[in-house]
């Protein structure tokens, strides 16, 4: 295992009157970030990541530690390919803490007090959504975002890091990720009991849906059942 540092430049950014609240898109050089602390391996990124930040491929790379992270950076490439699309990560100052899906393969993020952990379970995160819509308008499906919650549990599982998602004053929408996860075959990547992985599945868009960050006003909808969780199946069949 060896570790990988960045030397980062420190910028001083001067900003005037409305702009300290807009997002900016900045160079990636000029950016403090945390350092990845990953295993330095050998593995090429598909052709669909290369032009992504050097810090973001290295989290890509960090992915590769799993099967199931190397399943879905090449899936989320696939699916970007066939889409005609290469994915585009893109640095805004008015985020915190934040991996954002916005459709057509761009991820917008913002990380720089985030851990490595943290940080590679929300990339993986990101590029389910990837996968599930590389190309077009987003669908603000619900059902969506409870595969990418449930494929970032067992990426955690995989890798041994702490799952965390939609943390507040409780653990409860993690609870409902974790007991849908009872219902999944981790290994076949279909459900073990149909029926009960269904009701576990509403569960969680129930508790989903209480979020301020996915609430209806915002445009969040839920589509009819039965939920399934396309690309997740297939990162562990391969």
């Amino acid at each position: 295992m060896t570790r990988i540092n960045f030397l980062l430049v420190l910028v001083a950014i001067v900003l005037f009157g409305s702009c300290a609240e807009s997002p900016l898109d900045m160079d990636q050089e000029n950016l403090i970030l945390p350092d990845l602390q990953i295993m330095n391996n050998k593995k090429e990124l598909p052709a669909e990541f290369q032009d992504v930040p050097l810090i973001i491929k290295d989290a890509l790379l960090g992915l590769y530690e799993t099967k199931i992270g190397a399943n879905l950076v090449n899936r989320a490439a696939e699916a970007l390919k066939n889409s005609g699309i290469k994915a585009r990560f893109v640095y805004q100052l008015g985020l915190k803490n934040t991996f954002k899906y916005i459709g057509n393969g761009c991820v917008e993020y913002n990380f720089a007090e985030m851990s490595t952990d943290d940080i590679l379970q929300l990339v993986f995160h990101e590029l389910i959504h990837m996968a599930q819509e590389p190309k077009g308008r987003l669908s603000y499906l619900l059902e969506t975002e409870i595969e990418a919650y449930l494929g970032q549990y067992f990426y955690c599982m995989m890798s041994g890091k702490e799952f965390k998602a939609l943390r507040g004053n409780n653990l409860n929408f993690e609870e409902k990720i974790k007991s849908l996860a009872q219902f999944f075959d981790i290994y076949t990547g279909k459900a073990t009991n149909e029926s009960m992985f269904q009701h576990a599945f509403l569960i969680a868009l129930a508790e989903i849906g209480l979020h301020p960050l996915y609430g209806s006003d915002k445009g969040w909808k839920i589509g009819p059942s039965p939920y399934s969780v396309r690309i997740l199946s297939s990162l562990m069949i391969n």
